[in-house]
């Protein structure tokens, strides 16, 4: 064999490198030439190349030439990765040869290759111990040998090695005692991974004493390996000591439920005097309330652990740090969810459910401020921040020499939702974006021992970017506390006249009599009561009985469905019929007759008369006509005022009386618990009034609502329905509107003020009783004042979600449903 330039395939001399396309063609040659260059590097001494070293031993144990990482298409020449290949141990010995002749091998990668003692020996036996820094040797058999390989290349003191992955390498506590005293004095291990081994109790004390001396030790993983008990303690008692650790996963270890306390107060003391550790997993170890309150109190002394994962244990961990026990915590059904701290999980999306884990979730530094005056309202503290990840718990915000108010606040990336409060009171900042909610938001909250139930539409919002820069905010520093004034107060006398209801004109003796006169002079009675004593007497008597006559024409004019309230021969009828007017001694075709004769109008040019219907003074003209023919005619009466007297006390008063919608006014609408409710939402009756007002306005004339747009309301906000229809709308709005003495040349009867929009809605609503919006239950105000469910204020209270999606867009933004702050401020005064 003539050794020259052209020929040194297979020796180090000519060896280029095992990764690329040259490379695997080099693989080749080598293959098929590798006896006689094996013959050649023999004779001559020459050292062969990995390939080369790696094929004859192929040869000799009758193997296919699988190159294993020996040569590959990409990667670094000083890295071999070649997980999941399933090599066993018959290539086990082959590619152990390949790697005595890798000089630049510093990461190896075999984890999960059906591995056995024998065939992780041979590859171990075989790694440069000062150059090797990457051994991933995970879910393959180990045993003694290799462990004691292991040993070796860590106990040199030459020894490069940093990475150690022994994961599911069925080790056990024996084998683990040997490699944590090797690793107790090592200095180059910065990550090691024994977790899932069945450690036990048995390596305890040893775990312990590498925990507490080893200074290299960055990363720690002792997921799932049964450590409980004693081995619990020495190993927390190790940690309390050490200062180098920053990372520990001892999930799923058991070490919750025992018999004594003895663990979580180990943990606790650890967590206490431990200022190095950054992030910890301590998930489905199973601890229970008691045993979490015990780790909460050392661990709320320190303020360097930035990351903890408790899921699994009866407790949470909340924005700021801090362990809360709690009954409903996530249990074992969802451990398959679970990711694991020092896991990669490529390909994966973070989960959209937050574990408050400032390291895996990244979490940034935020700086929150309110300006007085460009934010919003000044108004007065305490002003809170209630962000989405504190479960919108209120944080108490400083305020600056400047004036501003300021908070900052480690927060989750993406996109945060937040509000604000002030004096309790829910505020949205025009300094940040604002985001309708799709579903009501509706919390209870604590103001330092004082609740109160928010309900909100519509919050602010924050995209937070990704970010790695470090930050001053320390975890489990509680918040600012606000102690509250006691103010001494006393109730506001409630009246009429400090109400909403105080534009209202209430009918009265003189306006009724007004009324009446108006009615009596456009009526033909003098022409039918031609007696004067007997005119007088009728006079008299439709005096006394005018109240409940007037209030049974606005309700009756309402069920005919025009614009202006009139009464139809049809609802005339009903009426009729239900006072039992209509008999042998009076019928239909006597009542056409009647009909007839009061339309006939005395004055041409009644503006607001419809002609074809009945009017104000035509319905009290008609009443006397029909006494006439009843009881006159007939030869029941001599005079007509006996006549309208017994068709009043025998038929018609006693349905009139139930007619008078004054009744509900003053038993069920003017009270405080109404006005309070409709003073808190003035802000959405103000816009309702505008949007559904104006459109038959003329031009300067101030707005008002009319029948078409009222029903138009009705409609948008979901009270029509079976038991509420059009006529059911009308009787709400005609009801409403307060008496007019002129009701035939002026038009004010049948355009609706806002003092008037108010009492119609709340008919409307309460006659409608509608179900709660979905998603709210607002139910603030009988947390300040004794009122029924059933009760007009809690039906209006209720319904303002409806009235606000139809409300401005402004207002829709910026409104905050009452708390009982607000309605406190309604019923009370500093004394």
């Amino acid at each position: 064999f003539e050794r020259n330039e052209s020929n040194k395939r297979g020796s180090m001399d000519h060896y280029t490198g095992s990764v690329g396309v040259s490379a695997k063609l080099g693989f080749m040659e080598t293959y098929k030439s590798r006896s006689r260059l094996s013959e050649r590097n023999r004779l001559e001494r020459i050292e062969d190349t990995p390939d080369l070293a790696f094929l004859e031993a192929v040869d000799r144990n009758q193997l296919n030439p699988k190159p294993f990482g020996i040569v590959r298409r990409s990667g670094k020449e000083s890295e071999i990765d070649i997980r999941m290949f399933s090599m066993g141990d018959n290539y086990a010995k082959a590619f152990s040869e390949g790697l005595k002749h890798h000089n630049s091998l510093q990461n190896l990668n075999i984890k999960s290759n059906r591995l056995t003692d024998i065939g992780a020996q041979k590859i171990l036996s075989n790694l440069n111990p000062s150059q090797i820094r990457f051994i991933n040797i995970a879910e393959n058999k180990l045993g003694q040998k290799s462990v004691n390989k292991l040993v070796q290349i860590i106990a040199m003191k030459e020894s490069s090695l940093r990475h150690l992955d022994l994961e599911h390498t069925n080790l056990g506590g024996l084998a683990c005692i040997d490699l944590c005293k090797n690793i107790t004095e090592n200095n180059s291990i910065v990550f090691l991974n024994l977790s899932r081994n069945k450690i036990g109790n048995f390596a305890g004390e040893a775990l312990g004493e590498m925990i507490k001396y080893n200074r290299s030790l960055v990363k720690l993983d002792l997921h799932y390996n049964n450590i409980c008990g004693r081995a619990a303690l020495c190993f927390y008692e190790g940690l309390a000591q050490n200062d180098k650790l920053e990372e520990l996963d001892l999930s799923w270890n058991a070490q919750g439920r025992s018999f004594s306390e003895e663990i979580p107060k180990a943990l606790s003391e650890a967590l206490r005097l431990n200022s190095v550790l950054k992030h910890l997993d301590l998930s489905y170890n199973f601890f229970t309330l008691k045993e979490c309150e015990l780790i909460s109190v050392g661990l709320d002394e320190n303020h360097d652990l930035l990351g903890l994962h408790m899921i699994g244990n009866k407790c949470e961990v909340d924005a700021r740090g801090f362990v809360k026990p709690c009954v409903n915590s996530e249990n074992v059904e969802k451990g398959h969810l679970y990711k694991r701290i020092l896991k990669p999980h490529k390909g994966t999306k973070k989960s959209s459910q937050l574990i408050n884990c400032w390291v895996c979730e990244d979490w940034v530094e935020v700086v929150f401020k309110w300006v007085p005056g460009e934010s919003g309202p000044e108004g007065s503290e305490p002003l809170c921040l209630h962000l989405e990840c504190d479960s919108y718990q209120p944080d108490l915000m400083q305020k600056q020499p400047s004036g501003v108010f300021e908070l900052k606040r480690m927060v989750p990336p993406g996109d945060l939702k937040f509000f604000f409060t002030c004096n309790t009171e829910p505020i949205k900042s025009n300094t940040y974006k604002s985001k309708a909610l799709k579903i009501p938001l509706r919390k209870q909250l604590d103001f330092w021992g004082k609740s109160e139930v928010l309900s909100i539409l519509s919050v602010n919002s924050l995209k937070v970017p990704e970010s790695q820069v470090s930050y001053e905010t320390k975890p489990r520093i509680p918040g600012l506390r606000y102690e509250i004034a006691e103010e001494e107060l006393e109730r506001i006398e409630w009246s009429i006249g400090i109400s909403l209801f105080k534009d209202y004109k209430f009918d009265n003796d003189k306006l009724t009599q007004e009324c009446f006169e108006f009615d009596w002079s456009y009526s033909k009675l003098t022409n039918l009561v031609k007696d004067p004593e007997d005119q007088e007497a009728v006079k008299q008597l439709l005096s006394e009985y005018y109240y409940f006559i007037k209030a049974s024409f606005k309700n009756l004019s309402s069920m005919s469905g025009f614009e202006i309230p009139s009464i139809g021969k049809n609802v005339l009828s009903e009426f009729l019929n239900a006072c039992n007017v209509l008999d042998q001694s009076y019928s239909q075709s006597d009542l056409g007759v009647n009909w007839n004769s009061t339309i006939l109008q005395k004055e041409k040019g009644q503006k607001y008369n419809p002609g074809g219907t009945l009017v104000r003074y035509e319905f009290l003209e008609i009443l006397i006509r029909i006494a006439n023919d009843r009881y006159v005619r007939k030869g029941l009466s001599e005079k007509i005022a006996e006549a309208v007297e017994k068709l009043f006390e025998e038929h018609l008063i006693n349905f009139m009386k139930k007619l008078d919608q004054n009744i509900w006014r003053m038993g069920t609408y003017v009270c405080e618990e109404v006005d309070v409710v409709l003073k808190a939402n003035k802000l959405i009756l103000d816009s309702v009034f505008k949007n559904y007002s104006g459109k038959k306005a003329l031009p300067g004339q101030k707005h008002f609502v009319s029948l078409e747009e009222f029903r138009e309301l009705c409609n948008d906000i979901g009270l029509v329905k079976e038991n509420f229809g059009q006529r059911e709308i009308d009787q709400c709005y005609f009801q409403a509107m307060m008496t007019q003495k002129d009701e035939l040349y002026q038009k004010r009867h049948i355009e609706m003020n806002f003092v008037e929009f108010l009492e119609a809605l709340s008919r409307a609503i309460d006659t409608s009783n509608p179900q709660k919006f979905a998603g709210m239950d607002l139910g603030q105000l009988s947390s300040v004042l004794p009122v029924e469910e059933d009760s007009l204020a809690k039906k209006l209270e209720n319904s303002m979600p409806r009235l606000l999606k139809v409300c401005s867009e402004e207002v829709q933004d910026n409104f905050r449903f009452p708390t009982s702050q607000t309605y406190k401020k309604l019923l009370y005064k500093t004394k």
